[in-house]
């Protein structure tokens, strides 16, 4: 497409002081396509010139005043030959006049008489020549530029390796200074893994024909840098390397694939890493005929180090487990062989506390539980973090391919089922798959299923337990204890269902219908009335950490038309651990509204008196483990006596549960306890049951047994 520039007439100046002259010299360039303006001293010209440069100046030599000369060097002073072409016209045609006209800049000259019509091709060629050489020099400035722009290295070989040119790039140097380099052969200039292959592509660049590219790095002075040369032939025998600096590149690209494949904590391989190696090791196994083992890894009670020291505690020690794992356990310190000691153990953290280790080419699984015996006990010595030493434990579960999975994911769901077994058999232990486990994590499913559907279609119901004065039987309140009454299975014991809803978190919408069921309850005796002086329902830590639940408290009491002071709530030891500051602030709340507080099965978690003053607790309940000792187990009956004498200075209520034989009360009653539960007194019983009883007011103690 032509540009506007390109289609105006070119513009010539005429600089003469005879007027025919220029009327001649007007008429011959107009005949050949120029747009004419004159000028009729060097003054004019000058001043013409000053306002817009023409194509072409045609310059007479002899004028009064400024000679042409004398025009041609100030012209010369802003504008080159390209630019404005100047021929001069001259009566002389001696040597030293011409020599004259070109030292003062003109491009051409004609001399007196003009052959007209060669004067008009002689304007086109040289305002044209002109126009070319200033098109060529602006190319040329171009490219120049970008050039200089241009971050890679130009290197010119011959088919042997030799160098033959070099152009730098921007801010980019060769590996060494040109000067050592250029007219040499790569081989005495570069290490020789790399120029062996820059020779073989530049072989593979001639014989082809086509472009061929290597990555390779070198030893920098800054560090070792990585680079890219595209080898494409330039004629018949020689090539020309493009090279670029590739390692900020590469840095960005080993930082991706670090954030893809690496847990940015613990520094391990993440689950992606985790699975592909995995299908490889697999996949080897295949091939070999081998077996590879899993470990699944879960450390116990991380969560509670989390709730109690924070965080940022909780960071440092799973990146202490994972540096403790990859320092101190070694696939050579089990096996002797080169295929294992070429694989190794490979580690990753899969989330969370969660970690596994695979062991490729495993024969047997002693070998299997050497590693996670050796495991175990290397978590098992404590950590060191800042100021505080911490202990962790941890429970394994183990799977082997072909025997437990054929691939990585059933491979990886076998495992974790291995080590939720393990958790299940008091943690700190490792566990091998078996089938068995698969039917009892589908009947666990299973009865989670059972258990959301039977909340919606009311199969649970409450039983009361009476609680009573261990001097005299007088009824001082009841426990509510929830039981499902299965439509397919009958009577399930809590003990199978209770943790499966911890598990689930079912048991918040479980533990919100026993405590409105319970305070129902209670305005129904009222309404019949039977006085009650207190209904106690268990609260999980789940339900205590829902949000809503201490609000749902105060609005459940509120809507059965209950005295707060008629509920009492109890809680576990591990609740009271380290809880946020708000449910510290709503227990104190609640207990301003009159709700009373209890400690259950007191003396099986971390007991300690520094929490007990932290929170609203009113009463201690000794668990019935203790109590089933007594009289005759010494530390049972110590640290019952213990707990009651605590209790006591503490200004504690307290209450026994598990109560079962006259000796035990006794022992209570000797001891200064003043409530009892349990089945000396009655067992749980239906509402209408207690009723009765509530009626009558207490129990009668049973009688002492009678000495033969």
């Amino acid at each position: 497409m032509s540009s506007n520039e390109d289609l105006a007439l070119p513009k010539a100046l005429i600089v003469d002081d005879d007027y025919v002259m220029r009327m001649l010299e007007q008429e011959t360039l107009a005949q050949f396509g120029f747009e004419v303006v004159e000028a009729a001293d060097g003054e004019q010209a000058l001043a013409l010139l000053d306002e817009a440069p023409p194509d072409l100046v045609l310059l007479d030599v002899e004028m009064p005043g400024i000679d042409g000369f004398q025009v041609c060097r100030r012209l010369r002073q802003v504008w080159d030959m390209t630019r404005v072409p100047v021929i001069m016209v001259t009566g002389m045609d001696d040597l030293a006049s011409i020599n004259q006209a070109y030292e003062s800049g003109a491009n051409d000259f004609v001399a007196k008489p003009i052959n007209w019509p060669i004067l008009g091709h002689r304007a086109r060629y040289v305002w044209r020549s002109a126009q070319a050489a200033r098109q060529l020099s602006e190319l040329k400035e171009k490219q120049a530029a970008m050039m200089r722009a241009i971050p890679d290295m130009i290197f010119v070989m011959d088919w042997q390796g030799n160098y033959l040119d070099y152009k730098e790039g921007f801010a980019t140097s060769a590996f060494v200074a040109a000067s050592e380099f250029l007219g040499k052969n790569m081989s005495v200039i570069l290490p020789p893994d790399v120029a062996s292959t820059i020779q073989q592509s530049i072989d593979l660049a001639l014989s082809r024909g086509d472009l061929q590219s290597v990555v390779y790095k070198l030893p920098m002075p800054d560090g070792v840098h990585h680079y890219e040369a595209r080898i494409a032939p330039n004629g018949v025998d020689k090539v020309v390397i493009v090279v670029r600096d590739i390692t900020v590149q590469k840095l960005n690209e080993d930082r991706i694939r670090r954030l893809a494949y690496f847990d940015t904590l613990t520094g391990m391989p993440n689950r992606q890493s985790f699975l592909e190696r995995l299908d490889h090791e697999l996949l080897r196994a295949r091939r070999g005929n081998r077996q590879v083992a899993l470990l699944f890894l879960d450390l116990d009670g991380f969560k509670r180090i989390n709730d109690t020291l924070g965080h940022s505690v909780g960071d440092y020690l799973l990146q202490a487990v994972a540096d403790r794992m990859k320092e101190k356990l070694r696939a050579s310190d089990f096996v002797a062989r080169p295929a294992l000691d070429e694989s190794g153990l490979h580690f990753a953290r899969l989330g969370g506390d969660e970690f596994t280790v695979v062991l490729p080419d495993v024969d047997d699984t002693q070998t299997v539980c050497m590693v996670a015996t050796r495991l175990q006990a290397l978590l098992t010595r404590p950590f060191v973090i800042g100021a505080q030493e911490i202990a962790v434990t941890s429970s394994i579960g183990i799977a082997i391919f072909p025997a437990d999975g054929e691939d990585a994911s059933m491979l990886l769901k076998h495992a974790d089922t291995a080590m939720y077994h393990a958790k299940d058999q008091g943690r700190n232990n490792w566990q091998l798959y078996d089938q068995s486990l698969t039917t009892r994590t589908s009947a666990r499913l299973a009865l989670e299923s059972d258990i959301r559907k039977g909340l919606e279609r009311g199969e649970f119901h409450l039983i009361y337990q009476p609680q009573v004065n261990a001097l005299d039987g007088t009824i001082v309140g009841v426990e509510a204890l929830i039981r499902w009454q299965h439509p397919e299975h009958g009577m399930i014991s809590p003990a199978q269902f209770i943790p499966v809803a911890e598990e689930s978190g079912l048991i918040v919408p479980m533990g919100e219908w026993v405590l409105r069921r319970a305070c129902e309850q209670v305005g129904e005796w009222q309404r019949n009335g039977v006085s009650i002086a207190r209904v106690a329902v268990n609260v999980s830590a789940r339900q205590l950490r829902a949000t809503n639940f201490l609000d749902g408290v105060a609005a459940i009491i509120a809507a059965t038309g209950i005295a707060a002071d008629q509920l009492e709530l109890e809680l576990t030891e591990s609740i009271l651990m380290d809880p946020e500051a708000r449910q510290v602030q709503g227990l104190y709340r609640l207990r301003q509204l009159g709700v009373h507080f209890s400690i259950d099965d007191f003396g099986t978690g971390y007991s300690s008196l520094s929490y007990i003053k932290r929170f609203p607790i009113g009463m201690l309940k000794i668990d019935q483990s203790f109590v089933r000792g007594l009289p005759h187990g010494v530390n049972d009956a110590g640290i019952t006596t213990a707990v009651i004498a605590m209790a006591h200075s503490m200004e504690l209520d307290v209450i026994a549960e598990g109560v079962e034989t006259r000796e035990q009360l006794e022992f209570l009653q000797k001891a200064k306890c003043p409530k009892i539960q349990g089945y000396l007194f009655s067992r749980p019983l239906p509402p209408n049951a207690i009723e009765d009883l509530l009626r009558a007011g207490k129990i009668s103690l049973p009688p002492p047994p009678i000495d033969k």
